[in-house]
């Protein structure tokens, strides 16, 4: 063999073997989380509830219906999470008057799917779990609160199942840029992401240039609130800038010093302090209408 078929045969080998270690990453960032049976609360009296639609997956919650609230907020977790990460802010919200929704999304806790997205699909399931909530509170105003996957998952469902107020925690700008922060190597982040990407429409469907909430949020003609930490690894600040700039009349609040953590956890008086009146006056306030 000489040396120039050596070299070749053995590019191709490198070229076959780094598609196959992409291959195994990509089929680990999405794999679903194991089927759980998650226990409720022992401090918040839930009644479990489950949503099936032919050709979806089966979506598994929890319902805190708190008599004569004023509004009812829908909660959904963030990636690799499930339902038991929203109890506290549950019951925070329960506290302050309102009545809860806390599904697990596909691929997650109790619910059905076989893989974890990246919002985008899990859209239709926030939609389906904003409609619920919807028939189930008729006549009360409806919140949406969601962190990460979850926010991202509001904001694509937000054409079909509107909210009446949203608070967006830790949400991304693009999925690229989201996934090019994650990438192992400090050089050429924006090529690992787009290689590792590459593979997203054979996977789920569609291309990672279609997931862009910030493309999404000045179509959002609701209160909205955005909770940042001020040293999340994976969403900069830019990103955080950039969403708010288009999600006119936005607030954004900032939590120095936390990284890509549960907020409330982390501040919570800042947490209550923020997104309670932020609820309050625009779900419950005296003489609002609530049709």
């Amino acid at each position: 063999m000489t040396l120039r078929s050596w070299l070749a045969v053995t590019l191709a080998a490198l070229g076959v073997a780094a598609c196959a270690v992409d291959w195994r990453i990509g089929t680990m960032l999405i794999a679903r989380e194991p089927l759980q049976r998650l226990t409720p609360p022992a401090d918040l009296a839930v009644e479990r509830v489950a949503l099936n639609q032919a050709g979806a997956p089966e979506l598994v919650g929890w319902v805190a219906d708190r008599k004569g609230s004023c509004g009812a907020i829908v909660l959904l977790h963030g990636r690799g999470s499930n339902k038991l990460a929203l109890v506290q802010r549950a019951k925070l919200l329960f506290d302050a008057g309102y009545s809860v929704v806390l599904f697990d999304l596909s691929g997650h806790g109790e619910s059905g799917g076989a893989v974890q997205g990246f919002g985008y699909a899990e859209g239709q399931d926030a939609a389906r779990i904003v409609a619920f909530a919807r028939q189930r509170f008729r006549g009360q105003k409806i919140g949406a609160v969601g962190s990460s996957l979850g926010a991202a998952a509001l904001v694509f469902a937000e054409p079909q199942a509107p909210a009446d107020a949203y608070v967006l925690e830790q949400l991304y700008a693009t999925l690229r840029e989201a996934t090019a922060w994650r990438m192992p190597f400090n050089v050429l982040r924006g090529l690992q992401a787009d290689v590792l990407l590459a593979q997203m429409p054979l996977r789920l469907g569609l291309s990672a240039d279609g997931v862009r909430p910030v493309d999404r949020l000045g179509k959002i003609d609701r209160p909205l609130m955005l909770l940042a930490g001020s040293t999340d690894p994976f969403i900069d600040r830019w990103q955080v800038v950039s969403l708010q700039d288009a999600a006119a009349g936005s607030q954004l609040v900032w939590f120095e010093g936390a990284g890509h953590v549960d907020l409330l956890r982390y501040d919570r008086p800042r947490y209550r302090d923020a997104v309670l009146p932020f609820l309050a006056t625009r779900l419950c306030q005296a003489g609002a209408d609530n049709g």
